[in-house]
């Protein structure tokens, strides 16, 4: 079972996952926490595959936790969220990053080793924690996987992404919301077919598929719009004063194939820092790994993590 549940971050209840000792429980804090910080949509159970095998690696000596995106997964009937409308910087990019670092603040001690790992939009959040917290000298090496390009508007889809969640946002979300009204077979048929077509991902992991139904809710769906649009519209330039700053700490992974990121820009960032720790994917995988490559692309960056603990 994957060991999630919900706590209070900034009022907004939030679904977080953790690997390792009791739940959001640090018993021993000389030990590393690898903190996971997802893509867009943001809910960590998309990512349990690829957090339990970091864990397994490293059974004992670290704990893997995650935490999802405010608003991007429905709580259980006794919490309930804050409205959209009324707490728009609360769900932007710029408050999810404060989100993140209040549950920082919030769960894991003072002292405490961590590793954050981030994937696409994550990388960019890992890196204005670094920015932001200039206090948290307990960082150790963050890792970013498939980090997206220096602006969203570079981006092909994104000429198909942002009428959706702009001008169009209230047809897009009456549209999916009521996909909830059908038979679950034939909700889970449609996601099925939206990921082939968006992915080419053929055999997706039934956590994907279930977890991707939480956007069928109109709730999660427009956190889910807000949040976009902030990225789209102001996410412009790679931080190179940031990346330079934290340049022995930082692992970033690019992938070959990847519509959110030509392989150009893991070229421009090797010229800019031709001593960072930079890679290009080599093994195919999709920017959206968890769809069906949790586990391999968990076992590549639990290898990452292990030389941090043996130092």
């Amino acid at each position: 079972d994957v060991p999630l549940g919900f706590a209070y971050v900034q009022k907004a209840p939030t679904q977080v996952i953790c690997y390792g000792d009791k739940w959001l429980c640090v018993e021993d804090p000389s030990r590393p926490v690898v903190l996971v910080i997802p893509g867009n949509p943001g809910s960590i159970e998309f990512y349990s595959e690829f957090m339990r095998e970091i864990y397994e690696a490293h059974r004992g000596q670290l704990l893997v936790w995650g935490v999802s995106h405010a608003g991007h997964v429905a709580p259980p009937k006794s919490m309930e969220l804050p409205n959209v409308e009324d707490n728009p910087t609360l769900y932007s990019c710029d408050g999810q990053i404060g989100h993140k670092l209040c549950f920082i603040q919030q769960f894991i001690p003072s002292g405490t080793p961590i590793v954050l790992v981030g994937h696409s939009i994550g990388c960019h959040m890992v890196l204005e924690i670094l920015k932001r917290a200039p206090d948290l000298k307990r960082q150790e090496k963050p890792s970013c996987c498939f980090r997206p390009s220096k602006s969203l508007e570079e981006c092909p889809r994104v000429s198909i992404i942002s009428p959706l969640v702009t001008y169009l946002r209230p047809v897009t979300v009456a549209t999916l919301s009521a996909i909830r009204v059908l038979p679950r077979a034939m909700q889970m048929f449609l996601v099925r077919l939206y990921i082939f077509m968006a992915t080419s991902c053929s055999s997706p992991h039934t956590t994907s598929l279930s977890e991707a139904t939480n956007y069928f809710k109109p709730e999660c769906l427009m956190a889910c719009f807000v949040f976009t649009r902030d990225i789209i519209e102001n996410v412009k330039e790679r931080d190179n004063d940031t990346i330079a700053r934290h340049l022995d700490k930082l692992t970033v992974y690019y992938g070959r194939n990847d519509h959110w990121s030509p392989v150009e820009y893991h070229n421009d960032l090797r010229r800019r820092f031709p001593s960072a720790d930079v890679r290009l994917c080599e093994r195919g995988f999709r920017h959206a790994f968890v769809l069906d490559k949790g586990a391999e692309v968990g076992r590549m960056v639990s290898d990452w993590i292990a030389p941090l603990l043996k130092s």
